[in-house]
């Protein structure tokens, strides 16, 4: 057992998510004790690499916790997938959600389950996070997405929006993410707080996107959301994302040529030539955002490169001088 966190028993909530359920996806044999167990990751405040953890369950009861040291649980990974049948259990099984951003993962994925869900008759809902710093073209496409592949959509929406927090709290970077947390993750839990049967959230991460989200498992407890989130298509290569929105016939749109997201503009992660492309789509929403660096009281930029602070003011200088030399 793994006597470190046997008296609070951080795997309660774990176990209560799995209960009723057998995901083979799951199952592997324990590099610790060598018996058969189901291969977590518990979400701990910190550390970009999570933990991982083998349950021994009987009779739907943990009876043991093993935790895998770092070389054990790098070579556990790659036995751990994602099987169809474990999906279809989970939609015939638990109220069904998808995170739908309208970009070209989240898309796919939920092409992918709505054809799974159609077949056996389950329920799925789609949740859009209008995130108020989001382009609402991403919006209109993600509502006709919806109606055409007749699935039903929620859309949900932060208490306070993005524009008024980013004057209080300044603007988000990669290491001060206060946006995913207020703009997503909490509007996401409030709604699904309110769904009192047992549920599962499916979303589209992958593998390929980046070395942090290769580390990542497939299937998790999620401690917002209060449930499993699935990651159907974790494994799947970029082309294969690709075909599979053509070859379905989905309605197509510009947003998913520009390489970055458009669901929100919060600033954290985007690129200079993210910004440019903005310039060109909606000059609204970059004055919106010039207007944020302006009042920001501690002088910080959307865009911090090579050591040196760029306004979007300067940026958009830059752009008309590149247009006025062609």
């Amino acid at each position: 057992m793994d006597s470190s966190n046997s008296n609070n028993k951080w795997w309660a909530p774990i176990e209560e998510a799995f209960a009723g359920i057998n995901l083979k996806s799951l199952n592997v044999n324990c590099p610790k004790c060598k018996e058969k167990g189901l291969i977590i990751t518990r979400w701990i405040k910190g550390p970009t690499l999570k933990p991982i953890y083998i349950l021994h369950i009987k009779r739907e009861k943990v009876r043991e916790v093993c935790e895998l040291d770092q070389e054990q649980s790098n070579n556990i990974r790659d036995k751990v997938s994602i099987l169809e049948s474990d999906i279809k259990r989970l939609l015939k099984s638990r109220k069904s959600f998808i995170l739908f951003s309208g970009g070209k993962d989240s898309l796919a994925t939920l092409v992918y389950l709505k054809d799974f869900a159609k077949k056996d008759g389950n329920d799925l809902t789609a949740i859009y996070v209008d995130t108020t710093a989001g382009l609402p073209e991403n919006t209109k496409y993600v509502k006709k997405v919806c109606k055409y592949l007749e699935v039903n959509l929620k859309i949900v929406r932060p208490k306070v929006d993005y524009f008024t927090l980013a004057k209080e709290w300044g603007i988000p970077s990669f290491k001060y993410r206060w946006c995913c947390r207020e703009l997503k993750i909490k509007p996401i839990k409030e709604y699904l707080d309110s769904i009192k049967e047992q549920k599962v959230v499916f979303d589209g991460i992958r593998a390929a996107e980046s070395n942090v989200r290769k580390q990542y498992m497939p299937i998790w407890y999620h401690p917002s959301f209060k449930c499993l989130s699935v990651s159907p298509i974790f494994y799947w290569p970029d082309d294969d994302v690709i075909a599979y929105i053509n070859n379905n016939g989905i309605p197509k749109t510009l947003l998913h040529s520009l390489g970055t997201s458009t669901e929100c503009w919060c600033g954290a992660y985007k690129t200079i030539a993210d910004f440019k492309k903005l310039y060109e789509l909606s000059r609204d929403m970059f004055y919106k955002l010039t207007m944020v660096e302006d009042e920001n009281k501690n002088g910080y930029t959307f865009i911090y490169e090579n050591g040196q602070k760029i306004s979007l003011r300067d940026l958009e200088k830059e752009i008309l001088k590149e247009k006025e030399m062609k």
